[in-house]
């Protein structure tokens, strides 16, 4: 409310629609979450920031912004910046996880196969 400063929007977007989770999709990331790391509290969060998920709004019901490492400090510094990495071990991590993931969700489907047309 200070008269001397004033603030211009150059660049905003809307929010993103708020995921289910008591969706299929949600369901399978948190038993995938717990088949790895039984002990894990599974909790839907916020994220902030923009991240390319903005354009699959219009394509599904849920997206879900998910990242399936173990960042410390260090490893959030990075983001965006110099040296941007993860380690060798997050790396690891990251594709045991989405190899699950997927090979779960392929699970949770029932394939209806068709005679030919």
């Amino acid at each position: 409310n200070d008269p001397q400063i004033k603030v211009d929007v150059i660049y905003s977007n809307e929010a993103s629609e708020i995921s289910s989770t008591e969706s299929e999709g949600y369901n399978v990331i948190h038993h995938t979450v717990k088949q790895i790391h039984p002990d894990a509290v599974v909790i839907p969060g916020l994220l902030i920031g923009g991240t390319d998920t903005k354009w699959y709004g219009e394509l599904c019901d849920d997206v879900y912004r998910f990242v399936p490492s173990f960042l410390g400090t260090e490893d959030l510094k990075r983001f965006h910046g110099h040296d941007e990495l993860i380690t060798v071990k997050n790396f690891e991590q990251t594709v045991n996880f989405f190899h699950h993931l997927l090979t779960n969700f392929d699970k949770s489907f029932e394939v209806e196969f068709h005679d030919e047309l």
